[in-house]
């Protein structure tokens, strides 16, 4: 990270690509999801470009998420995501379903 980069934004771009690991799919993907294209998606992962507020409603309501847990971390995102939505987005690429939720825990 040089020190122009906020910290909000490297963290928010680390969860985006955990969950595009998670889910499977591509920047083009995720462009054609969100109505721009995929070379947008890179430019914004890669830093040279921010992500704009209405780009991240976007991005969190095609994940099935509330906006602003993707200023959270990565643990907070992922207790928001949906298996079903991971399920269905890795199933289009030809990937089985993944679990990424912890275990309840046991009742004594």
């Amino acid at each position: 990270m040089n020190d122009r980069e906020d910290p909000v934004e490297v963290r928010l771009r680390g969860v985006i690509k955990e969950v595009l690991s998670l889910t499977c799919e591509t920047h083009p993907d995720l462009g054609h999801a969100i109505g721009m294209p995929g070379r947008l998606i890179r430019r914004r992962q890669n830093g040279t470009t921010q992500w704009s507020i209405s780009e991240l409603g976007k991005l969190a309501d095609h994940w099935n998420i509330p906006p602003s847990c993707l200023l959270s971390d990565l643990d907070g995102v992922l207790a928001e995501l949906p298996e079903e939505r991971v399920a269905e987005l890795r199933s289009t690429k030809g990937f089985q379903p993944v679990h990424f939720k912890p275990s309840a825990p046991v009742a004594a």
